[in-house]
């Protein structure tokens, strides 16, 4: 279950930024530490307006029929 708890970011915080950038540009990064292997993957908590105007409108499916 997602943590309900948002981290802010500041300037101050360029190493992190930069990195979750290098995530969502890679749509996902396998990341070693030590001898842990981690699956890194980032998802937006919203919806676009496009990306909402394609599920009121009930996806490709729906137009075809």
């Amino acid at each position: 279950m997602p943590s309900k708890e948002i981290l802010v970011l500041g300037e101050g915080d360029k190493e992190i930024i930069d990195f979750l950038e290098k995530v969502r540009a890679a749509s996902g990064l396998r990341v070693q530490l030590g001898n842990d292997v981690f699956s890194v993957k980032i998802s937006s908590e919203t919806v676009s307006d496009k990306g909402r105007a394609f599920l009121t409108k009930g996806g490709p499916l729906a137009r075809n029929e």
